[in-house]
């Protein structure tokens, strides 16, 4: 995946993301302008990996996560790592109340389980429970919060290990080696 060309110019984009989530409108629409693109890719990939028809286009998930992230809560975005990381986790929790919200009509409130088909935690078909997915990735974080970011860099936000690296400011093999540890561990919490 090459680099998205916005995103060198660090300061800018997060001045516009402050400047927008402080409320003025202007810099908000900008900073969306910038990362649109990005998160547009990462919800599709979202959505080719849900089980059964989605009623949740890529479009409508990313316009989800725009207004849960301009829901008026005093934040402030310190760089572009903080952000994605931000908007990866909002993105998976907009895909959790979504599918509960689902399973709520569909079967009148007993919510069982969420399945998406996950390859990069199995082989490809392997279906995957993705509350459970969401637990053990809070598991995870009280455990090693620097993996459990990789998995929301990698995973969800769709960077690879090289782009990673350079967000945390840490080496490839540094950002490859955790990847493979939490993913073990992930699926290892996510079998019991």
């Amino acid at each position: 995946m090459k680099p998205d060309p916005h995103l060198r110019s660090t300061d800018h984009l997060t001045d516009l993301l402050n400047r927008g989530l402080s409320g003025e409108s202007a810099a908000s629409e900008r900073a969306f302008d910038l990362v649109y693109d990005e998160l547009r890719r990462n919800a599709q990939r979202q959505m080719r990996r849900r089980d059964g028809a989605a009623t949740l286009s890529p479009t409508g998930l990313v316009n989800e996560v725009y207004l849960k992230l301009n829901d008026g809560a005093p934040r402030t975005i310190n760089d572009r790592v903080h952000f994605y990381s931000l908007a990866a986790r909002v993105m998976r929790q907009v895909l959790v109340d979504h599918q509960r919200g689902k399973l709520a009509v569909k079967r009148g409130g007993d919510v069982v389980h969420v399945e998406l088909t996950l390859e990069p935690f199995g082989t490809e078909g392997n279906v995957l429970d993705y509350f459970a997915l969401q637990q053990a990735l809070d598991s995870l974080a009280q455990i090693d919060k620097r993996a459990a970011q990789i998995v929301d860099l990698h995973f969800f936000s769709g960077r690879n290990f090289l782009e990673i690296a350079e967000m945390l400011e840490i080496s490839d093999k540094t950002a490859r080696r955790d990847w493979e540890s939490a993913r073990a561990f992930l699926l290892l919490q996510m079998s019991t």
